[in-house]
């Protein structure tokens, strides 16, 4: 499975990401600069300490989950949007705009539909535990209907066990740990980092 294929099931299993809500913001793309974006003001709050709390673009976050599953650079033709509210992420594309590799990764989920179908990744985030946070896949949508159970669990069960072990053994879930005083947040169109706790002196002679 090449390099954008696995990217692209991931993407669609796992996302790096809904029901939609009455208000959201307009969906963006996956990127590697995002990416980048993403890690730098993560890292910022939750490493460096060096802010309390930053705010992250939707598609940047959902970009910067892809790259730690490894997927690095973030293909730039992916045909994939991102849309964050305050209850969850959604990732999903067009069927007709999906890579043929990716069409025949997913097989029958896909293989009746018409090539104008939507199908979405129903991401929601979760506390695990302290220090621990989960991006749960609730679902696959087509059309805004979810994939049944017994076609989305084999699916997703054999995309965590053959490709990617930073993904539960079920192929749903990615857990993230995070400092523990930290906390992420959805936002409408946004995901804001923040950590409770002291902020780090800064190095002497840049004050």
């Amino acid at each position: 499975m090449s390099l954008r294929t696995r990217c692209c099931v991931v993407c669609l299993a796992a996302g790096l990401l809904a029901t939609v809500a009455t208000a959201q913001a307009p969906a963006a793309r996956l990127s590697d600069a995002g990416a980048y974006r993403a890690a730098a003001l993560v890292d910022s709050v939750f490493v460096d300490r060096a802010k309390r709390e930053s705010v992250v673009e939707g598609a940047d976050f959902a970009s910067y989950l892809v790259a730690r599953l490894g997927i690095r650079p973030v293909p730039a033709d992916l045909a994939l949007d991102v849309t964050v509210d305050s209850s969850a992420v959604e990732i999903g594309g067009r069927v007709d705009e999906l890579p043929i590799p990716v069409k025949a990764a997913l097989g029958s989920a896909l293989a009746f539909l018409d090539p104008a179908s939507v199908v979405t990744a129903d991401v929601v985030l979760e506390r695990a535990r302290r220090g621990v946070v989960r991006f749960h896949l609730r679902s696959i949508l087509v059309n805004g209907f979810p994939l049944p159970e017994p076609l989305l669990i084999p699916l997703m069960a054999e995309v965590g066990a053959a490709y990617y072990p930073a993904l539960t053994n079920t192929g749903r879930d990615l857990l993230v740990a995070i400092p523990d005083d930290g906390e992420i947040v959805l936002l409408p169109g946004a995901v804001r980092v923040a950590i409770m706790g002291p902020l780090k002196p800064a190095p002497v002679g840049t004050r």
